[in-house]
């Protein structure tokens, strides 16, 4: 193996490392954390074998086999946009549920309020003539 090679398997073996490590101290999730580990397969297995590449190339009909991992990490950044974008909206879309559903809580909590104060002023009414009678 040439000195390239073996920084690509190492810098492969490192991002392995550091992502399970956040996966086992919970600060990243697991589900996240197969995609960030297959993506540092990939790069280990690159870097060791850059050759595949070529072959890669060929396969394909791709004149220029630099370019092909250029390509997939453009396409695995739109992939990862779309995923983000996706939870967003139903992130706000859960969100504006839980404010509309708050908003009717706190309507239904005015009205007891209202009715309890209302049961109040007639007690307190009600008590004050008794009282009045009473004398």
């Amino acid at each position: 193996m040439s000195s390239p090679q073996i920084i690509g398997a190492a810098i492969g073996l490192f991002i392995g490392s550091i992502i399970f490590w956040l996966i086992r101290r919970d600060h990243m999730v697991s589900k996240d954390g197969i995609r960030w580990l297959l993506l540092a397969g990939f790069i280990m297995v690159y870097g060791a074998f850059p050759k595949l590449n070529d072959l890669l190339g060929e396969v394909l009909g791709i004149s220029y086999p630099p370019i092909i991992p250029v390509l997939l990490g453009l396409g695995a950044i739109l992939i990862k946009l779309l995923i983000n974008d996706t939870e967003r909206v139903k992130t706000r879309v859960d969100i504006e549920r839980m404010i509309q559903r708050m908003a009717m809580l706190e309507a239904e909590l005015e009205q007891m309020k209202a009715r309890v104060d209302k049961d109040q002023t007639v007690t307190i009414h009600r008590d004050n003539v008794q009282n009045l009678h009473a004398k």
